[in-house]
């Protein structure tokens, strides 16, 4: 159905065609696209459609039935767009254009071959206009998205699946820890504090999955390590504020643990732990003569007087870890009485995802 065109028709199909002749030109210039092209008429009938557009919508063999696809994407001839009695009245791409005038983006349906394969299209649709406005056809192109559909399937599947052997895995750890802390005899503070970060680790987990471990608002990061430690505080104690900016599910798994100890060190001994206290998290990037750096500031204030402790924390050496190690950035804590107060610059490139 296709051929190459020679350099007389060439020149002749680049020529700009009369308006008369505009859904003509478009009918010969259709056999020479190397993708899958369809053109309807005014009344929404098929008039035109190549050979790659004819092998998708599976019209290739003998006993193939033309009237089941066409009508995907175009009305029939005998069923003029206009009629009102259909259930829906934008049911194709090309009802669609017609009624609203307006192009249709990806446009997904799936077709039935007569071999028996079901192959899924992607089908996009502009009107075709006259030299006053009036909309003389539509014109559309398809793509077979069959094989990344299967892909975006299974890749979910297998996140799902990974998310449940992750849980699972979780909780067996807390079982053997919480199992040995008792065995150990040790405080049981020591089992609460564990728990408590393995739980951040799961909603950390979780987050990153529920997003298909696309990059995760820094907001959402940061609410959800604080809002376990903030159910008994009224809302005006917590603020958090900064533009939006997202990280990448590993920078987004170490920023949370991060932020749950810090969260949890406030419930116990700073601002969370008083009903006068408050918590402001704050972020903005800056660009100086080093590279784009993310500063973060996390500031408590009304709570208990804060005094540097004799030795560092579990805490303290995550902030230092994940923020000068993993992120190749800078963190201050400064242990003001008035309040707990922790710096932290991390360079945006050196983000890991």
């Amino acid at each position: 159905m296709t051929h190459s065109m020679n350099e007389s028709e060439l020149s002749s199909a680049l020529a700009p065609p009369l308006p008369a002749e505009k859904l003509q030109y478009l009918y010969s210039l259709v056999d020479h696209f190397p993708v899958a092209i369809y053109v309807c008429d005014e009344t929404g009938a098929l008039r035109q459609y190549n050979e790659q557009a004819a092998r998708l919508w599976g019209w290739l063999s003998s006993d193939a039935d033309s009237s089941v696809s066409s009508e995907l994407l175009c009305t029939a001839a005998n069923r003029p767009f206009a009629d009102e009695r259909r259930a829906a009245p934008y049911g194709t791409p090309t009802e669609e254009v017609l009624k609203s005038g307006e192009p249709v983006r990806d446009h997904e349906f799936i077709v039935n071959h007569p071999d028996g394969r079901r192959v899924v299209l992607l089908a996009s649709a502009e009107p075709i206009r006259s030299e006053d406005g009036s909309i003389l056809g539509v014109v559309g192109c398809l793509q077979d998205i069959t094989e990344r559909r299967r892909v975006d399937l299974q890749q979910k599947e297998l996140l799902n699946e990974l998310n449940h052997r992750v849980k699972n895995t979780l909780a067996t750890v807390q079982l053997l820890a919480g199992l040995t802390i008792q065995k150990c005899g040790m405080p049981r503070e020591v089992q609460n504090d564990f728990e408590g970060r393995l739980i951040a680790l799961s909603r950390a987990h979780d987050q990153v999955t529920r997003g298909r471990w696309e990059p995760v608002e820094l907001h959402t990061i940061i609410q959800t390590a604080i809002e376990p430690y903030c159910v008994v505080k009224p809302p005006a104690t917590l603020q958090i504020r900064g533009e939006s900016i997202a990280v990448g599910p590993q920078a987004s798994v170490t920023l949370a643990m991060i932020f749950h100890e810090l969260a949890s060190n406030a419930a116990k001994y700073g601002a969370l732990s008083s009903p006068q206290g408050c918590l402001t998290v704050s972020w903005s990037v800056a660009n100086g003569v080093r590279a784009p750096t993310l500063i973060i500031n996390w500031q408590e204030s009304g709570g208990p007087p804060v005094s540097k402790p004799d030795q560092l924390g579990f805490g303290s050496r995550l902030v230092e870890h994940g923020i000068v190690r993993q992120f190749k950035g800078a963190a201050r804590l400064d242990y003001d009485p008035s309040g707990l107060r922790c710096t932290m610059e991390i360079p945006l490139p050196s983000t890991p995802e």
